[in-house]
């Protein structure tokens, strides 16, 4: 019998993750002999969240990695390819706050936590007079925070909420145009091995094609601008039109723009827009 491991990294959030992308494959695939392999990953790096999955996929130790996209490499190594991306959840930011009904409502000087530089210069050029500090630790860790007084609000991905069962502690839902998400929040993809045959036809069958395109054009943008803080939200109509969504956060600006066109060519699509931001850029 074929055997596939399926990997993910620890955390809550990341091994339901893991258990629930292998209990669809084993329905699916009831003849493969699936098993789940969590990764350990050092603390809380949102940034580099992935590495160590692509790491052990890298090296045979697991067949599939089971990543939140927003922490996945825009340029993944040649070897490795994003073969599929589950149906994607909200792709929006959320704030839990402590006492505060929302971002505007926080005092000069108070503390969020953020999970990376990109979002703290998002922070920085829409809500300016707060002061962000980067989280260490697992979400779970960081929101145990705020009552001590460490934090006056979390911002996070709204699905990391909702996954962890936190949705009626949320204080603000963050709408794109006003923070917008990083290129893939929100949404699940399986990375494989790109010679492996076997694996792609396996996670393959949980291939969401909407979710899929705009993760493609959005991540397409964000590599285009890799040394941008760069934010995207690509929306898939039942026709198939993509419409991608950017920002890039330059100091106290935000600059906006959006681009359309066929959900085919979501990846030239990212390109396009982003061709557009480095024209606005060099302007300013």
């Amino acid at each position: 019998m074929a055997r596939i491991v399926v990997g993910n990294r620890d955390g809550t959030l990341a091994v339901r993750h893991g258990r629930t992308i292998l209990e669809r494959l084993v329905e699916e695939w009831p003849d493969l002999q699936l098993t789940a392999k969590t990764v350990a990953t050092a603390g809380h790096s949102p940034v580099g969240d992935s590495s160590g999955l692509l790491a052990a996929l890298g090296r045979n130790a697991i067949d599939v990695a089971v990543v939140h996209l927003a922490t996945l490499t825009q340029a993944l190594p040649a070897e490795l390819t994003l073969a599929a991306v589950t149906r994607r959840h909200d792709p929006r930011s959320a704030v839990v706050a402590k006492g505060y009904a929302d971002l505007a409502s926080l005092p000069a000087g108070a503390v969020v936590a953020v999970e990376s530089e990109r979002d703290a210069a998002f922070l920085a050029a829409t809500r300016p007079g707060l002061a962000a500090r980067l989280m260490t630790q697992h979400p779970e860790a960081e929101l145990a925070k705020l009552p001590t007084g460490d934090y006056a609000a979390v911002i996070l991905p709204a699905a990391t909420l909702i996954g962890l069962d936190l949705r009626d502690h949320v204080d603000e839902w963050l709408e794109a145009e006003a923070f917008t998400p990083a290129a893939g929040q929100g949404a699940v993809g399986l990375v494989i091995r790109a010679d492996d045959d076997l694996a792609f036809d396996t996670v393959y069958s949980l291939q969401h094609r909407p979710s899929f395109d705009r993760v493609k054009a959005e991540r397409a943008f964000a590599l285009a601008l890799s040394d941008q803080h760069v934010g995207a939200a690509a929306t898939v109509t039942d026709d198939g039109d993509l419409t991608l969504f950017g920002a890039v956060a330059v100091g106290s600006t935000v600059i906006q723009a959006s681009v359309g066109g066929d959900a085919k060519e979501a990846e030239e699509l990212g390109r396009e827009l982003a061709t557009d931001f480095e024209d606005r850029l060099k302007a300013l």
